[in-house]
């Protein structure tokens, strides 16, 4: 199994750090369908920018993810909807090989950009000569037919626009959306017919004053898996468990416990990001056992996957160098008051099994009793993410100790 290089080490802006007493520091909150967008930060639009959608808030591991492993890649700008999905946008020559990326759920190529847009009705006509305008749109329907098999760019092209909006404006969203699809049917370029199942998506995001629109270079085949044969309710998003594998800072001789492995998707991730020594799996439910039994199959060697309680591990102190981990939410199995009694003894035993020096990522949806235990335990995150998983929100927890 080839290792790429280690992840880039650039700070990304991650919101609610500690400070050195254990504190947290004040969070501005996010309004559900609030976006990031850094002031000032306004694209450079060229042929060659290519975004990746991931779950929200993990767009900067996304970018490290694609600079890190394809040379030649550079970071163009990254934006978050909330509730939505996360942007990576990325400079490629070569997009082919970011559809091996771990981190990212689907690829899209820009072929129009305008900032600001205006927010009275004035706006629907710029946004129908951005879209009748747009200047790279045979760059990515090219890249559509590269990546996407089955694809074509023919005379004739039926096609469809989604919109997502963030922001007040004085029209509608399918005021927008019919707006581009205008612009789009009056292009000279092709023949284009608008359906209701058009083969190319054209997709829209206006966050406040800024208006990206994009060609769909992938398909669901992307953010699919083919280990995935067997799945197991509550199993994590493949892109997120890559994402918190990723953050655990892959090395060659990596001991890693995931005591919560459910269906294996966080093991099997870790896996495709390179060596390691050995990955230790359980579980207390057989249920899920067998699924990951299933999912990893004869591969992804050396791996041990046990029934067990987490809270009462069979393991050796300092046994792990990496705990990487999908902790109980409490929603669709369990509850808050099960959580209380039970992530007390979780971490004791995290902190009994992982070796000094050793790291451990921890996500959940109880960020205020992680909080609470956090402090109490004097357990300095080295850093936090504030993420939104299937509408949910939570926080992945990067902790390294001594």
């Amino acid at each position: 199994m080839r290792c790429f290089p280690r992840p880039d080490t650039r700070p990304d802006p991650i919101k609610g750090r500690f400070d050195a007493q254990g504190r947290r520091a004040p969070e501005v909150p996010r309004k559900s369908g609030a976006h990031v967008r850094p002031r000032g930060h306004r694209l450079k639009p060229s042929p060659d920018v290519i975004i990746a959608h991931t779950q929200p808030g993990l767009e900067g591991v996304a970018i490290r993810e694609a600079l890190a492993r394809f040379p030649g890649v550079r970071e163009v700008g990254r934006r978050s909807i909330a509730d939505r999905n996360g942007m990576a946008l990325l400079g490629v020559d070569r997009p082919q090989a970011l559809t091996r990326m771990r981190c990212a759920e689907d690829l899209f190529a820009l072929a129009a950009y305008a900032c600001p847009l205006a927010a009275t009705e004035e706006g629907l006509e710029q946004a129908r000569k951005v879209a009748r305008n747009a200047p790279f749109v045979e760059t990515a329907l090219a890249r559509r037919v590269a990546l996407t098999p089955g694809s074509r760019a023919g005379r004739r092209l039926g096609f469809r626009v989604l919109v997502r909006t963030t922001g007040r404006q004085e029209y509608r969203r399918v005021d927008l959306q019919k707006a581009l699809e205008r612009g789009i049917a009056e292009r000279g370029d092709r023949r284009w017919r608008l359906e209701e199942q058009g083969e190319v998506q054209w997709w829209a995001t206006l966050l406040d004053d800024e208006l990206i629109l994009a060609i769909r270079l992938t398909d669901d085949r992307m953010r699919q898996r083919e280990y995935k044969v067997a799945h197991f309710p509550g199993s994590l998003r493949p892109s997120v468990a890559a994402a918190m594998a990723l953050l655990s800072q892959p090395t060659d001789d990596d001991v890693v416990l995931d005591p919560l492995c459910g269906a294996g998707t966080i093991l099997i991730e870790r896996a495709h990001l390179g060596r390691y020594r050995m990955l230790l799996g359980g579980d207390s439910d057989p249920r899920a056992l067998a699924a990951a039994r299933d999912n990893v199959g004869p591969r992804y060697k050396p791996i041990e996957l046990r029934e067990w309680d987490a809270a009462a591990l069979p393991l050796g102190d300092g046994a792990v160098t990496r705990i990487i981990t999908n902790l109980p939410w409490g929603r669709k199995s369990g509850s808050h008051a099960d959580n209380v009694r039970l992530y007390p003894r979780l971490l004791r035993e995290f902190r009994r099994v992982l070796a000094p020096g050793g790291l451990m990522v921890l996500m959940t949806s109880e960020t205020r009793l992680m909080r609470e235990l956090l402090e109490e335990n004097r357990i300095v995150p080295s850093s936090i993410l504030t993420v939104t998983v299937l509408g949910t929100p939570a926080s992945i927890y990067v902790c390294r100790f001594a």
